[in-house]
C-alpha cells in the first residue's frame, strides 16, 4: 500500500501520464475550499466533485470519484439511457468559465435497488471522456467500509435543489451549501415512525437539524453528504429521499456509501476511487435511543405519500 502511494505521489510530481491505482492521492481536498462552510452560496471551487445532471435542464446532483466516474442516486437514473454531466460548474444560468461537459457512456444501478423501499439507491455513471483534474473538477474521498459516523457529527450538503418545497432556486442559480449533523438510525426510525419500519435500513443513514429549516429538496437527490476528517473531505452518504423539505423533525435519508465498497471496485478496475476510513470521536449517544413517545402532533398519518423524489425534465 506504502509502495502504491509513493508511486501515486511521484507520478503527480513529475507529471507522468501513467495513472495511479488509486485516487486516494488527491481525492477530497479541494485548493479553493479554505473558509468555514454553513452558508448559503459556495464560492466557486469549494465543492470540485459536485456535478449537475441534466437531460433538458437540471434535475439530480452527484460526485465525481475518478476523472471518468461519478456516484449518484440510482432513482435519478431509474430508466435513461443517456444524460449529461456539467462538472466544475457554479451556476445554472451564468457563465461557467471553470465547466467541462461530459456526456455519460454507461449507468450502472445497483443491482438490488428497490424503488418501492428506496433501498439500494446507488448508482454509477462512466464518462463518454475522461476529464482532466484541476482547482474546480476533482474527486471526493469515499468512507471505506467500516467508518463511523456517530449522531452529531458535522456534515454538509451541496446542489442546485429547491430552496423550499414551491420555491426554486432564485437566479442565477448558484450552486449552494448546507450544514447538517448526523442523526443515528434509531432516532431517524423514530421520527419517520411506521414508515421507518420498511424504509430505513442499514444500508441508510440520516442527517438535518431537529427543528428543520435547513436540508435537501427536489434537485439535490443524488448529490453528495460530506465529512471532513483531518485534510480530506469524506463521502458519507447519498442525497436518497426525504419527507418534505427540511421539516422538523424528519432529517433527510441518504445511501450510506461505506455500504458499497466492493459493489463500487467491482464495476471500476481502473483508478479505483480513494477510500477513507473515518472515524468519529467519543461514543454513539444513538445507542440509548427508544421511540417512547407518540409523534403525532407533528407526524402525518402516512408519510409515504409525501416523500420527495426526483422529478426529471422531459427531454427536447
Amino acid at each position: 500500500m506504502a509502495f502504491n502511494k509513493l508511486i501515486c505521489v511521484a507520478a503527480l510530481l513529475t507529471l507522468l501520464t501513467k495513472e495511479c491505482d488509486s485516487q486516494l492521492s488527491v481525492c477530497g481536498q479541494p485548493s479553493l475550499n479554505t473558509r468555514i462552510v454553513g452558508g448559503d452560496a459556495a464560492p466557486p471551487g469549494s465543492w470540485p466533485w459536485q456535478v449537475s445532471l441534466h437531460i433538458s435542464d437540471h434535475f439530480c446532483g452527484g460526485s465525481l470519484i475518478n476523472d471518468q466516474w461519478v456516484l449518484t442516486a440510482a432513482v435519478c437514473v431509474e430508466g435513461l439511457s443517456s444524460l449529461t454531466v456539467y462538472l466544475g460548474r457554479q451556476s445554472q444560468e451564468g457563465p461557467n468559465p471553470n465547466e467541462v461537459i461530459r456526456t455519460v457512456s454507461q449507468i450502472i444501478s445497483h443491482p438490488d435497488y428497490n424503488l418501492s423501499a428506496t433501498d439500494n439507491n446507488i448508482a454509477l455513471l462512466k464518462l463518454s471522456v475522461p476529464v482532466h483534474l484541476t482547482s474546480y473538477i476533482s474527486p471526493v474521498c469515499l468512507a471505506a467500509s467500516g467508518s463511523t459516523f456517530y449522531s452529531g457529527v458535522q456534515s454538509w450538503v451541496t446542489g442546485w435543489g429547491n430552496i423550499g418545497f414551491f420555491d426554486p432556486l432564485p437566479s442565477p442559480g448558484n450552486l449552494l451549501e448546507v450544514e447538517a449533523e448526523i442523526v443515528g438510525n434509531a432516532q431517524c426510525r423514530c421520527d419517520y415512525g411506521s414508515l421507518a419500519d420498511n424504509q430505513n435500513t442499514d444500508n441508510m443513514m440520516c442527517a438535518g437539524f431537529r427543528e428543520g429549516g435547513k436540508g435537501p429538496c427536489f434537485g439535490d437527490y443524488g448529490g453528495p453528504l460530506v465529512s471532513k476528517q483531518g485534510g480530506r473531505w469524506v463521502q458519507a452518504g447519498i442525497v436518497s429521499f426525504s419527507f418534505g423539505c427540511a421539516k422538523p423533525y424528519f432529517p433527510a435519508v441518504y445511501t450510506r456509501v461505506s455500504q458499497y465498497n466492493n459493489w463500487i471496485n467491482s464495476q471500476i478496475t481502473r483508478n479505483q476511487p480513494g477510500f477513507i476510513n473515518f472515524i468519529s470521536n467519543g461514543t454513539e449517544s444513538d445507542f440509548n435511543v427508544s421511540c417512547t413517545t407518540s409523534n403525532s402532533t407533528t407526524h402525518p398519518p402516512n408519510p409515504k405519500s409525501t416523500l420527495t423524489t426526483p422529478t426529471k425534465p422531459e427531454r427536447e
